[in-house]
């Protein structure tokens, strides 16, 4: 079943919609929710889902699903509009209100206060009061703009899954998935059937992303009340679909093979059982916090030296920014790696600015500039 979300108008004569698919609504069983493109410049996981829903539609007529399916395939008809002089700008909203990805209703603060006093010993009575709170708070948050409107229709949809993915991508980059970090095991079995090889994981702490907005009021509730049965939270991940301009049938179709099948790994679709071709001890967990992050130190043209997915050690020349305007022609200052580990990402802008990120590198130990609070901007 297809249904279209309109927008608040931004103005006169304009209109956008969320365009929401369902399967499998009147049946019993998990939910799942799955979007793509809340960044709108971020393309490869909007085919995905494309070639997903053509396979769960057949799904849903061979009666294959026990539960239920809601797919996004475009979540930010907002961003898709933002064409600057012909180039798309989908991270940020051009009106002021920031990322995309962040900006959600701090749900850890108001659905413990909104149940505190009402919590019994009966589970399946407790998850039903923190979902009705955690909808009420959703329904009370004041959408004056057409990005917060479209932030409270996403978050509508999704509330009540028990999985959440939101697809994204990166620059120029290896697929990877980012997982809050009490979640490492079952994000690793799921990267393992979608043949991705990194996790990232991350604490639950200060703003999060669309994806931890789903987690962060589940595990505030489970510390404040230890004594009342909650059940397990939701599995909410982002996971990144290589980098931007991957958007090839070939991957999409194997990407969206893998995603049908993790769906019958979860119960949601009845499939004969087929183990992953990619094993969990395959996967790597890793500390977001040991991430190294390179900048560019000064405007120029940027030069690598190192290649996606190859290894390099701690204080390797990583790239070089070549100054076009010194005194002497050819002149270049050097990038260096803070850890040792696997070319995650590189940029594919060639002229950087100060403080561009021009790649990552995946390590395995916590970096003391990452501590400090300096993560991704997801």
């Amino acid at each position: 079943m297809q249904e279209r979300v309109p927008l608040i108008s931004p103005s006169p004569g304009t209109h956008r919609e969320i365009i929401v698919y369902r399967f499998g609504s009147g049946s019993p069983g998990p939910r799942v929710y799955l979007q793509a493109g809340l960044h709108a410049d971020e393309w490869p996981g909007l085919l995905v889902l494309q070639h997903l829903l053509s396979r769960l539609d057949s799904a849903e007529q061979s009666g294959l699903i026990r539960g239920e399916i809601v797919i996004v395939p475009f979540a930010n008809p907002v961003g898709l509009s933002q064409n600057v002089s012909g180039y798309l700008a989908g991270r940020f909203d051009l009106v002021g209100t920031g990322n995309f990805n962040r900006g959600f209703p701090e749900l850890a603060d108001s659905v413990p206060l909104a149940v505190e006093d009402k919590l019994g010993m009966d589970e399946q009575q407790n998850r039903d009061l923190v979902s009705k709170a955690a909808r009420e708070s959703i329904e009370s948050w004041v959408a004056l703009d057409e990005a917060t409107a479209l932030k409270k229709q996403l978050l509508m949809l999704s509330l009540g899954a028990d999985y959440v993915l939101d697809l994204h991508c990166d620059d120029r980059t290896t697929a990877h998935i980012y997982a809050a970090r009490v979640q490492q095991e079952a994000a690793c079995a799921m990267a393992a059937r979608l043949e991705i090889e990194t996790v990232l994981l991350e604490d639950l702490v200060g703003p999060v992303a669309f994806d931890g907005t789903h987690l962060k009021f589940w595990y505030a509730l489970s510390e404040a009340f230890p004594d009342k049965p909650l059940g397990r939270a939701p599995l909410a991940v982002t996971v990144e679909y290589r980098g931007q301009h991957d958007v090839d049938d070939a991957l999409a179709k194997e990407d969206a093979e893998r995603l049908y099948h993790y769906l019958g790994d979860i119960g949601i679709l009845d499939l004969p059982v087929q183990p992953p071709d990619l094993s969990v001890s395959g996967v790597q967990a890793l500390p977001l916090e040991g991430l190294d992050v390179l900048k560019a130190p000064v405007a120029g043209l940027v030069v690598f030296h190192c290649a996606l997915e190859e290894w390099v050690e701690a204080g390797q020349l990583f790239a070089e920014i070549v100054l076009l305007d010194a005194d002497q022609p050819n002149q270049r200052i050097p990038v260096y790696t803070s850890t040792s580990g696997s070319v995650m990402g590189l940029s594919h802008r060639r002229l950087v600015r100060p403080g561009d990120q021009v790649g990552k590198i995946a390590g395995e130990k916590a970096l003391d500039y990452r501590k400090s609070g300096q993560l991704l901007q997801l």
